[in-house]
């Protein structure tokens, strides 16, 4: 009897699901087939499901980027993996030429500079699908990562959004440890960095929302005496600023919310020693809008040793760090994360992505078991 794959279609931005079933294949030389287990939903999905995205260039589309899944069957030639592994996966993939300077077998491993690029539920299908089958350039070169048998699902299914925050709280050394670390936004982006920045022995962290139910919500949840709450309001810069002694001014700054005020929020809290990771970008269906800001690149960056960078999405510098914080449970309070009413059935799909759109949501998960 020919096993068979449901799959969850998107006919367009701010259209329908659709599902349908597909004669599941098996994989062939160098490939894998999963079944999923999990699916979170990222602020991109909200995106994606209300207005598109320029990257997604055919639909219908298939989407949903955070996924665990168990090793299904294995290709002639697969020896890293074998059937009744759990993985986690990344959303940024390489481009799958194996030549390239980035993403290829010899490659440095930043595949999201290259221009070819590829991402999970962008250019390639994503995962509400209750299989796929991964390519064996995928297999050999991707962001795959095995955990241990008994592993949460809930957990691996957070591998990807967690390894884009570490990507933005370790691209400068010794940015975190015994330092004072500002994130602008309280989603499930600022919530991860609090977590870890929590595990790596930062001295304090500041998090500003504009909305009060994000915020209490992360405050009652994850917030101990060197976690500080503050509104924004008009007020804000000098509350971080007093709310930073007894230093003048953070030493790290995380742009978690993706809008331009945000972006100038930040800078106006730049001082000495202070990077500035612009984490959230600001896009849309229109593409990217231009957010000009001027710097005195002698008196700023030089004399008071100041850091301007942006990181978005994540390589496997984030995903291996990733995998070790939650191998190791360094994590503790990851299940406060996804209260009952952000827990869905694949049926559900369109509900799950509404949902991770509300004011206090967090991380929502969506069951395929």
């Amino acid at each position: 009897m020919l096993m068979k794959n449901l799959i969850y279609r998107l006919d367009k931005p701010g259209g329908q699901f659709s599902s349908s079933e597909e004669t599941l294949l098996k994989p062939g030389p160098g490939e894998i087939r999963l079944k999923t287990k999990r699916t979170s939903v990222c602020q991109s999905d909200v995106v994606i499901y209300r207005v598109g995205l320029p990257r997604i260039k055919t639909w219908p589309a298939v989407l949903l980027h955070e996924a665990s899944c168990v090793v299904d069957a294995v290709g002639k030639g697969v020896d890293k993996f074998q059937p009744g592994d759990l993985i986690g996966l990344g959303c940024d993939i390489p481009c799958g030429n194996m030549e390239c300077i980035y993403c290829g077998e010899h490659g440095t491993g930043d595949w999201t500079c290259c221009p070819n690029t590829q991402a999970t539920g962008h250019e390639f299908p994503g995962f509400a699908r209750s299989h796929a089958i991964l390519p064996a350039w995928f297999v050999q070169l991707g962001p795959i990562m095995k955990f241990k048998p008994g592993f949460n699902p809930d957990h691996a299914c957070q591998l990807e959004p967690l390894a884009c925050t570490l990507e933005g709280l370790t691209r400068v050394n010794n940015c975190i440890e015994n330092r004072v670390v500002v994130l602008i936004g309280a989603g499930s982006q600022s919530t991860y960095a609090l977590q870890c920045a929590q595990s790596m022995g930062a001295r304090k962290v500041i998090m500003i929302n504009r909305g009060p139910e994000r915020l209490e919500r992360v405050m009652r949840d994850f917030g101990n005496t060197n976690v500080v709450g503050l509104a924004w309001d008009a007020h804000v810069v000098e509350n971080v600023f007093q709310a930073c002694k007894p230093f003048n001014e953070p030493h790290f700054v995380m742009v978690n919310a993706s809008c331009e005020p945000a972006y100038k929020l930040a800078t106006k809290l730049m001082g000495y020693g202070t990077v500035m990771d612009g984490h959230a970008g600001v896009k849309g269906a229109g593409g990217k809008p231009r957010i000009a800001h001027e710097v005195d690149l002698n008196n700023d960056i030089h004399y008071k040793l100041q850091c301007y960078q942006a990181t978005h999405g994540s390589s496997m510098h984030g995903i291996r760090l990733a995998h070790k914080l939650l191998s190791e449970g360094r994590l503790s309070n990851i299940d406060r994360m996804t209260n009952s009413t952000e827990r869905f059935h694949h049926t559900q799909i369109s509900q799950a992505i509404q949902r991770a759109a509300d004011p206090d949501s967090l991380k929502v998960i969506i069951e395929w078991d």
